[in-house]
């Protein structure tokens, strides 16, 4: 489950910062800040019509 906290403080991140994050808490199992979920993460992406899927491009 989501929490909304978190899509609310998602909000205003760039989406290849989301898509970083997914990438690294994915395959890296790094923590994103926050304590923000994985799933949130691709939530947001939907909600933007991107592709709920991360990718590295730091």
């Amino acid at each position: 489950m989501v929490e909304f906290w978190g899509m609310d403080m998602i909000e205003t991140w760039e989406t290849n910062t989301i898509k970083n994050w997914v990438w690294l808490a994915a395959e890296c199992g790094q923590p994103v800040p926050g304590c923000i979920s994985v799933e949130a993460l691709r939530m947001e992406l939907c909600r933007r019509g991107e592709e709920p899927k991360g990718y590295h491009n730091m």
